[in-house]
């Protein structure tokens, strides 16, 4: 197997998560994406130029996942059916940064970056890969490597955009093999660090070895960075080659989409619109995914409030917060060194009212399901989502829409 065959498995079906793992992966480095898609970057490279080497087919969540038997190594065990959509975990507690800065920054409480900044004041780690913008053009998605804490201040905000992410610690890899990296990200770049992780590859073991703590906000989908572009254009009237600034909560929770411009002026698009208008710019593999928390990562956050797109509709703001789901002792001990440092609340909660993210993903997975099309492995062998199925665009009705009925 070869490059090809990732081509014929994961690609030809729109399978491909755009995690970008196998960049980071390939031992001879000649994968790499144009746009959203992998390509071999050596125009000289040939299909038996892979040789025997099937790494980028087999570290790749894009099809199968590998959620059961990176449960084993990590927990010991698999999910149950009633852990299906939360996975393994040994606390939920509600938190929060008690930072001012990161909390006002942040899109639900800034519990995700307050652990990074943990991580990397308390616990050695030298460098942290999020998910930033394009340098050249500030309104696309592109993973950043973090060096200081100050400067997660920046990236604290959920990133509705697909962007490959995980390629970008193949220059750390290289450049800077003892270095310690913990990372943020949605469920299929935790899975495919899971899955090389997991690997007797140099890769592999540098990412064991490497990457110490893997945080995961819950993920309904992503989009393509067309639908980011066409809020900027249609909704907020503004050119992108004039965006140098974009954040996709700003304000007061839940937040709206704000825009920047170069001529200095803030542009706002309510987030209830924008998120309608992501849902036209799904892929195929998102929209399939079978995961809103990938249950692997050694914590993951969901939002505290179970309907952010009924809270935008309203405009009935609340105190943000997120709910943290604690699974490995890694990531006991950076919750708790989070907490002993002030960096960090935590509060008892229930799972009540989980989430309406979640909701979208049931529905989405059950309808993929049933289609007979290609659809990526879920984290039950033989698992399927039993329930009356809710179109989506129900469960997001516009208020005109709903005023109507």
């Amino acid at each position: 197997m070869t490059f090809q065959q990732l081509e014929k498995d994961v690609l030809a079906p729109g399978l491909c998560a755009v995690c970008g793992v196998c960049q980071l992966a390939c031992p001879a480095g000649v994968i790499g994406f144009d746009g959203l898609e992998p390509v071999l970057t050596a125009e000289s490279w040939t299909v038996s130029d892979c040789g025997e080497c099937t790494d980028c087919v087999d570290v790749c969540p894009g099809a199968d996942p590998g959620t059961p038997a990176a449960e084993a190594r990590l927990f010991g065990r698999t999910r149950t059916p009633q852990e299906r959509w939360t996975g393994v975990f040994s606390e939920v507690v509600a938190g929060h940064s008690l930072d001012p800065e990161v909390y006002e920054a942040s899109a639900s409480g800034g519990s995700l970056t307050a652990l990074l900044q943990v991580a990397m004041r308390e616990l050695g780690v030298t460098a942290v890969l999020s998910m930033g913008r394009d340098e050249r053009e500030p309104w696309r998605a592109a993973p950043v490597l973090v060096r200081a804490p100050g400067e997660l201040v920046e990236t604290a905000q959920s990133t509705y955009q697909l962007a490959p992410y995980l390629g970008e610690l193949r220059h750390l890899m290289l450049d800077e093999p003892d270095a310690r990296v913990a990372m943020t990200g949605v469920a299929c770049h935790i899975q495919a660090m899971r899955k090389l992780q997991a690997m007797d590859t140099a890769a592999g073991r540098w990412a064991r070895d490497h990457v110490v703590l893997l945080i995961e906000p819950a993920c309904s989908s992503s989009t393509r960075p067309e639908g980011t572009a066409a809020v900027i254009r249609e909704r907020a009237g503004v050119p992108l080659d004039s965006v140098v600034r974009l954040r996709y909560r700003e304000g007061a929770y839940p937040g709206d989409i704000g825009i920047r411009t170069d001529d200095g002026t803030d542009h706002r698009v309510e987030f209830w619109r924008a998120v309608r208008d992501f849902a036209g710019n799904k892929t195929h593999r998102c929209l399939s995914c079978g995961d809103w928390m990938s249950g692997l990562a050694d914590v993951s956050v969901s939002d505290g409030d179970p309907n952010i797109f009924a809270a935008s509709v309203s405009g009935v703001g609340q105190a943000k917060r997120g709910r943290v789901f604690i699974r490995t002792r890694a990531g006991a001990e950076a919750v708790a060194a989070g907490v002993d440092r002030g960096l960090l609340s935590h509060t008892p909660v229930d799972l009540a009212g989980l989430n309406l993210g979640l909701e979208r993903k049931r529905n989405r997975r059950a309808s993929y399901e049933r289609s007979g099309g290609p659809v990526p492995l879920g984290p039950i062998p033989g698992y399927r989502e039993e329930l009356e199925i809710v179109p989506d665009e129900r469960l997001i009705a516009a208020p005109e829409e709903e005023g109507g009925k």
